[in-house]
């Protein structure tokens, strides 16, 4: 079995998390951005039919102009790209020894099939995304507490299933060593989510627009993710062949 040293990790890691949020920022600018804009003439639509007279005919201007924000998604996603890149790759130098998988480019894969699922897809399913204009501002930290409070508990499932693989492992062979952390998995996570608060606030918004953004919020975690999977599995499965020569040379 081919190790990764820790530089290499991140190397790898870090390289496939910025191509990946290069990838999904610009189909979020191509694809999603469009739909923020309707959202958002329609929540300043609702806002001017509920001013009073006095204000009629005044606009108030954003703090940060459309403009910006759309750049802005780059920034976003590069941020968002580093952050989990490096904490995927500290964990995946840790964990590589006994993780799913003959060699650097399954591992990898493995690995970021499961990081999919306990950071982006539980998460979003229990508290999907909503485009401008949905939501009370005097929730938002609540609705953030929840958020963070079901990520923390997913990503700790995800460590405790990759315990059991490393458990069961030696006692099993092929796919019934899978088996019992995937059982675990299952478990934990229908309980994570049915017992967790549901979205506090009202959706006011017209329904198709808040389901595509939904919808497109979605694609995109999914782009990211599985850039990012491939990417990091490609790169480690390289790095992982200029170490191999190296060590029979030693």
């Amino acid at each position: 079995m081919q190790n990764l040293s820790i530089v290499k990790t991140l190397k790898a890691a870090l390289l496939a998390a910025l191509l990946a949020a290069l990838l999904v920022s610009v189909f979020h600018t191509f694809v999603t951005e469009p739909l923020i804009d309707q959202a958002i003439a329609i929540e300043e639509q609702i806002a001017h039919d509920e001013a009073q007279p006095a204000a009629h005919g005044h606009k108030e201007e954003a703090i940060i102009s459309r403009d910006i924000q759309k750049w802005g998604l780059f920034l976003g996603w590069g941020l968002y790209a580093l952050s989990w890149a490096s904490l995927f790759g500290v964990l995946y130098f840790l964990a590589q020894n006994w993780m799913p998988g003959a060699s650097p480019w399954q591992r990898g894969l493995a690995m970021a099939t499961l990081a999919y699922w306990g950071i982006a897809l539980l998460p979003f399913l229990k508290y999907p995304a909503n485009p401008p204009g949905v939501g009370d501002p005097a929730t938002i930290d609540y609705r953030q507490t929840l958020y963070l409070t079901l990520l923390g508990l997913s990503i700790l499932g995800g460590t405790m299933a990759l315990a059991l693989y490393r458990q069961f492992a030696p006692q099993l062979s092929g796919v019934k060593s899978w088996l019992p952390p995937l059982a675990f998995l299952g478990v934990f996570s229908t309980v994570v989510y049915v017992t967790m608060p549901g979205n506090p606030d009202a959706i006011t918004m017209p329904l198709d627009i808040v389901q595509n953004f939904r919808v497109l919020s979605l694609s995109g975690l999914t782009v990211f993710w599985v850039a990012f999977g491939l990417g990091f599995a490609w790169l480690a499965h390289k790095f992982a062949q200029t170490v191999a020569p190296a060590a029979r040379k030693a």
